[in-house]
């Protein structure tokens, strides 16, 4: 009888634990099964708000200013409390561009060991621009490359680049050191026979008497040529710029050319996104317009898309020229150098390759400065004058702000 009073217990006992570990999956087995729907039915939400909001972003960046991307739009899934205090943020931290000409000018002014005035601080202060409610024209044209055959490019850019119109072989440089030696030749052969006939004896001089100071003129002067090859092989950059400077004594028309050039790549530059960190447009020895370093990858490479913007800024110094003077003749250096930086792409570029981007940085350089054209030859005029480049990023905000209105 004990015995089976305790069997009778112990089958209650388990009876009983059986049910409460049935209650207890029955439990956990709904647990998981809410779990797995609110995380899907989440899923789905997120994925819908993230549709929505890219939607949303599509249609601002389309009612954007044209040819302006809609900068500054990164959107992550977040109540609208959070979104409007990133907007009521981003308000408070805007600057106007006039506010930004002053805190370039004084990062410039305060630069007195080359640590103020960098790619970051520069960077920064052009970032935080804010126009009103319009855009801005810093960093306002996206790269978007297409390949371009001859053809396009000349039809792109309404006939403004076609074969023939840039000069990308240094042909214009040869021609100018031809004239040059030439002229020196026949001067020197010409001065040098005059000196043979015209210069008398000097017989009061202790070191040149008789015919010493006639040989030593004649011989001096019929000399010339072979100086001149010499300065070509020993010191080229000395010749250049000798040739530069008597260029731009007997030219008014290659002293605009060399500040158009300048402006051009300022202006390419400017609108997408390169910063400059200075610039020399009325130098004679050296023009040139200086940008911060381009953000490089691993070993020095550079991505397909820096390599597109590089491309554009590059081009723009004589699809500058070409738009104003008809023809463009000072891309040679520009070229050289761009091949430098193409051959960092990665991956690597083929030659047909880099022609078709050579070809679309024209057509972007070109399609920046036509819609810029008056900002351009206002740049172009400030940039004669000295203007600073604080100065420089003022006049193209506002001749942007005109283009708006």
């Amino acid at each position: 009888m004990g015995g089976k009073n305790t069997m009778n217990a112990v089958t209650r006992r388990g009876l009983v634990l059986a049910v409460v570990c049935l209650v207890g999956i029955g439990f956990a087995d709904c647990f998981i099964s809410t779990s797995l729907q609110l995380q899907t039915g989440s899923s789905a939400l997120l994925r819908q708000s993230g549709m929505s909001l890219r939607r949303a972003q599509g249609a601002a960046s389309r009612a954007v200013f044209p040819g302006r991307s809609a900068r500054g739009c990164r959107c992550s899934i977040a109540s609208g409390e959070m979104v409007e205090t990133q907007e009521k943020t981003a308000s408070r931290t805007a600057i106007s561009p006039a506010e930004a000409k002053e805190r370039l000018q004084k990062l410039q002014d305060a630069d007195q060991d080359g640590d103020k005035w960098n790619k970051e601080e520069v960077t920064t202060v052009l970032d935080s621009m804010k126009d009103g409610e319009n855009g801005i024209v810093w960093n306002s044209v996206p790269m978007l490359y297409r390949r371009c055959t001859l053809n396009e490019l000349r039809m792109l850019t309404r006939g403004t680049i076609k074969e023939g119109t840039l000069d990308l072989n240094g042909d214009d440089d040869m021609e100018v050191l031809n004239i040059s030696f030439y002229a020196t030749l026949i001067s020197s052969m010409f001065l040098s026979t005059v000196a043979a006939v015209a210069v008398p004896d000097m017989p009061q001089l202790a070191f040149f008497r008789g015919e010493i100071l006639r040989y030593v003129i004649t011989f001096g002067i019929g000399s010339l040529p072979f100086a001149f090859l010499g300065a070509g092989l020993s010191v080229p950059g000395l010749l250049q710029a000798a040739l530069i400077q008597g260029r731009r004594l007997l030219s008014k028309e290659f002293r605009q050319r060399l500040v158009y050039h300048e402006a051009g790549h300022f202006l390419v530059g400017y609108c997408m996104g390169l910063p400059v960190a200075g610039y020399q447009a009325n130098d004679s020895i050296l023009n040139a317009c200086q940008f911060f370093p381009p953000d490089e990858g691993i070993a020095g490479r550079l991505q397909y898309d820096e390599v597109d913007r590089l491309c554009a800024v590059s081009m723009g110094g004589v699809v500058a020229e070409a738009m104003r003077f008809g023809e463009g003749v000072g891309g040679f250096a520009d070229l050289t150098q761009l091949q430098g930086l193409i051959s960092r792409a990665t991956p690597r570029l083929d030659d047909k390759g880099q022609q078709e981007r050579v070809r679309w940085g024209c057509v972007s350089a070109y399609t920046t400065l036509k819609r810029h054209e008056k900002a351009l030859d206002a740049l172009a005029d400030a940039m004669m004058a000295g203007a600073t480049v604080a100065e420089c990023v003022e006049l193209i905000e506002r001749f942007g702000r005109d283009l708006r209105d």
